[in-house]
């Protein structure tokens, strides 16, 4: 016979359906409302039981979570629940049992969603949108779909392993990927759907390398700052934006659109696009010798891309050529690999802000005086933005001591 369920609810809801399991009609316990179990008949009643108890559950929490949503409850509704626990879709309801549909779904949804009451920032529809071809890449190469009751560690691993020997990425890249699936997990088991819960095991984790960042000392931006680019236009005016971003201490994202409006005497006042935080940071003396030389009008504006590969060629003309371990392409690679290049082959928009803090804090300056400058809520956070070359520590050690001494 076949097993029923009815779910009641007041005068909201009294509905029954087949739950997908049979039993044999002696075998079924009226007073339990389960399977009997028989020591010696193997009948799989234990099984059984497990699998009506996490029915029993996961309807209770759908109901919970359609009425306190205000959404309807329609006369399908206990049917439709009972198809989604098992996993039986249809065509058009796959992104309620396969992740690469839910994930399609949520990153078309996304330019619409909230987060932490704030709508989600392009950039990270983005990231979704790369996290999704990835996947789909994966399943490809798989030549399999992936259930959310599959999402365990053997996925995990999977991917790791696809990633890292078939699209030879590193395991930062890897790291940012792995995150964001666990991000999709999460939202997925919000939703009310039933998910393996191996994806929050600390195997579950997700790859990082050291990372070894540049930055440039106060003696490299003066040099910069002092290189005579007059016949040279475009490098002109990307070295002058580049001593706004060294000199600023924002992403590249605020400084690239820094207005008149944005002086308010002898500082700046912006508020972040990332975090949305207001900032006011004083104005450089070397800022406001731009801002003088080109009449009181700011750098023409470019893209965050050209902004990236022409100060590779400022810093190359400026003879910012020091031999420095770190993150670069070698000739005729595609790819990065670790090694030690020449310092300008590895500047980027990220050398503005690390370069920033980290000499105001070779400098002395207090940590807590930089951090409202740089926008950083804690000290934690500020420290990791923190490079000083092995010189530099030891110079600031002795003369730490050299103080005690005296």
């Amino acid at each position: 016979m076949s097993i029923y369920v009815r779910f009641w609810d007041s005068k909201r809801i009294d509905q029954k359906t087949k739950t997908g399991i049979s039993v044999i009609y002696n075998d079924w316990s009226e007073r339990k409302q389960r399977i009997k179990v028989k020591p010696t008949k193997d009948n799989d009643a234990d099984y059984l039981n497990n699998n009506l108890d996490e029915l029993e559950k996961f309807v209770i929490r759908k109901y919970n979570r359609n009425f306190s949503s205000g959404e309807f409850i329609s006369k399908t509704w206990l049917k439709e629940t009972v198809k989604e626990f098992h996993g039986r879709v249809d065509s058009n309801e796959e992104h309620k049992a396969y992740l690469v549909s839910w994930v399609e779904k949520f990153v078309t949804e996304a330019p619409s969603r909230l987060y932490r009451g704030k709508q989600i920032k392009p950039r990270s529809v983005k990231n979704y949108t790369t996290t999704l071809n990835k996947l789909k890449d994966f399943e490809k190469y798989q030549k399999k779909r992936y259930r959310f009751e599959e999402l365990d560690l053997s996925f995990h691993k999977d991917l790791i392993n696809y990633c890292r020997n078939e699209e030879k990425l590193n395991d930062n890249s890897i790291g940012n990927i792995i995150s964001r699936v666990k991000t999709f997990c999460r939202e997925i088991e919000l939703e009310g759907y039933p998910i393996s819960p191996q994806y929050k095991s600390s195997n579950f984790h997700t790859p990082k390398n050291e990372t070894f960042d540049t930055y440039l000392n106060e003696d490299e931006i003066n040099k910069i700052f002092k290189h005579d680019f007059s016949d040279n236009e475009r490098l002109d005016n990307v070295r002058d934006l580049f001593i706004i971003g060294l000199r600023t201490g924002l992403r590249v994202s605020d400084f690239l659109r820094i207005e008149s409006e944005n002086i308010l005497g002898n500082v700046i006042n912006i508020t972040t696009l990332k975090t949305q935080q207001n900032l006011t940071i004083p104005i450089h003396p070397q800022f406001q010798t731009i801002l003088d030389k080109r009449g009181g009008a700011f750098p023409k504006k470019i893209s965050d891309q050209k902004f990236n590969k022409y100060i590779k060629e400022v810093c190359k003309e400026a003879e910012i050529d020091t031999p420095t371990y770190g993150s670069g392409q070698k000739e005729n690679e595609k790819k990065k690999s670790l090694g030690v290049f020449p310092k300008h082959q590895l500047i980027g928009s990220h050398c503005c802000r690390r370069s920033f803090a980290s000499n105001l804090f070779a400098a002395g300056i207090e940590t807590s005086v930089i951090m409202k400058a740089t926008g950083h809520k804690t000290e934690s956070q500020f420290i990791k933005y923190i490079k000083l070359t092995q010189n530099e520590h030891i110079k600031k050690l002795s003369e730490y001591w050299s103080n005690q001494d005296k």
